[in-house]
């Protein structure tokens, strides 16, 4: 595990927390450290240790999204993306901000598009798109949610502006 994905998962359990709680309201269902029952049902989420919930982690938002590949901040925000929106909306979404064709594969071209853009604006983008869609999914049942995915995300921000701006 790298310097750069330590310092983006102890940020990420700053929101994820680290007890077990099994909210009726959670469409995941039981989660410990964010790893949550649905996506995870071969893990026993009670039972689950931090350094298993970095391993998961590691493998699938680090590593699946390439975030060591990717400009300082970038791949931070993508992550992010995956782990609370999930992988294909991520990609889709870098794809959109780098203007290159949007299918949910993350491949050389979205790699290269990604490498070549200004973080910063980059992070922006992915970053209000990200809000608007906490706004969009954050009526109904889900509405209890808003308010700390839209502090999660402002934190986030300032998170990266202390990476691109030390």
């Amino acid at each position: 595990m790298s310097a750069r994905f330590n310092r983006w998962v102890a940020w990420l359990l700053t929101w994820e927390g680290s007890i077990f709680e099994n909210d009726p309201a959670d469409p995941g269902g039981a989660t410990k450290y964010g790893i949550d029952q649905r996506s995870h049902p071969n893990v026993n989420i009670k039972a689950l240790t931090l350094n298993k919930a970095k391993a998961i982690y590691q493998v699938e938002a680090w590593d699946k999204c390439h975030a060591e590949a990717l400009p300082p901040g970038v791949g931070e925000v993508l992550c992010n993306i995956a782990v609370n929106c999930g992988y294909g909306a991520a990609v889709r979404w870098l794809q959109e901000a780098v203007k290159t064709t949007v299918d949910g594969n993350f491949g050389p071209e979205t790699l290269r598009k990604a490498q070549m853009s200004d973080a910063q604006t980059l992070c922006d983008a992915l970053l209000n798109h990200t809000a608007q869609h906490y706004r969009d999914i954050g009526r109904g049942r889900l509405a209890k949610f808003l308010n700390g995915w839209l502090k999660r995300n402002a934190s986030l921000a300032d998170f990266i502006h202390s990476l691109l701006h030390p």
